[in-house]
């Protein structure tokens, strides 16, 4: 999800993936991939994602390891270089793109056909924004998925073989029903259907299997991903967020990103940075919401649009800011 520039100090070419060759670094390469969805490029945080997705549905995973195919080999055949793709940064994208479709469009044939369409355009998409963010020293996150995804969602029920349900999307109601009971169930199902909905995912195995990851990857990165689920349970229980959406993870996904984003990778240890990524997880939670209000009447999707808009907005703020100091 970043940018080969904004990556932290490199690691050694056998950790990168520039020691392996021939099947074990395309293998590499693909689980990478899937890594990738938490920013993290460590080989085991993207095997244990892999694991995740494949465990919390076998055909979501098929099509993010198609996508990740796709994009990994369009990245090849557009010479792009070749460490970018070890780290993963150009699959993560498609992977990302073929579990979407999954899980919005179904498992129809045509599913796969732009999976494949979709995955070679992120390539693209990810290049172009690459070169647009770079003089605001903004990375590019996950823009090229929610791009690409965003478009296909959107053209779909316009085409009988994408959309097979008559009258399109239908629209949701955007308000919650007062009165709506918690229970303990509710509130630690959300802490860990947050981690998992960063693939797309609603259940709570799939989000520890994925926190063990994170924390494979990097202490600083599994606490980051445990206070921003935490904030976004405790600030949307508190607001009165509907039990069922707060357990799946519906409000909190985008926080756990933030809280990895700022707090584990672009911005320095120290406690005004600490609290500056606080501030930004409590805004991105409000923020998941607004949007979902946006977008649900005509049946467009949040995805992590408000990690992104948070993300830049913050990291923009930075150097405004002496007290907050940025990685990079």
């Amino acid at each position: 999800m970043i940018s080969p520039e904004t990556v932290q100090p490199a690691a050694p070419d056998t950790e990168k993936g520039t020691g392996l060759r021939g099947p074990v670094r395309l293998a590499a390469q693909l689980v990478r991939s899937f890594g990738q969805l938490s920013l993290l490029p460590n080989v085991w945080t993207g095997v244990l994602f892999t694991i995740a997705v494949f465990v919390g549905s076998w055909q979501a995973g098929v099509f993010g390891l198609l996508g990740a195919v796709v994009s990994t080999a369009t990245a090849y055949a557009m010479g792009v270089d070749r460490g970018a793709i070890d780290l993963g940064t150009q699959g993560f994208s498609g992977c990302l793109t073929g579990i979407a479709l999954y899980v919005f469009l179904g498992h129809h044939p045509a599913t796969y056909l732009l999976t494949i369409g979709g995955a070679v355009v992120c390539v693209l998409a990810y290049a172009a924004l690459t070169a647009i963010l770079a003089p605001w020293r903004l990375p590019v996150l996950t823009a090229p998925f929610c791009v690409v995804v965003g478009a296909a969602l959107a053209a779909a029920p316009a085409f009988t073989r994408l959309w097979p349900w008559p009258g399109g999307p239908a629209a949701l109601p955007t308000a919650a029903v007062p009165g709506g009971r918690y229970s303990w169930s509710d509130l630690w199902h959300a802490f860990f259907a947050n981690i998992a909905q960063v693939g797309l995912s609603a259940h709570w195995y799939v989000g520890l299997l994925m926190l063990a990851g994170l924390f494979v990857g990097g202490i600083r990165h599994g606490l980051a991903a445990v206070a921003g689920s935490a904030v976004a349970v405790l600030l949307a229980w508190g607001l009165g967020a509907p039990p069922a959406g707060l357990a799946a993870g519906v409000y909190g996904y985008n926080a756990v990103l933030v809280a990895v984003a700022m707090g584990g990778m672009f911005l320095t240890r120290t406690v005004p940075n600490a609290l500056y990524t606080l501030v930004a997880v409590a805004v991105v939670t409000v923020l998941t919401a607004a949007m979902n209000a946006y977008f649900t009447p005509f049946g467009g999707r949040t995805l992590s649009w408000p990690f992104i808009v948070t993300s830049w907005l913050f990291l923009a703020a930075a150097p405004s800011f002496p007290r907050i100091r940025r990685s990079d």
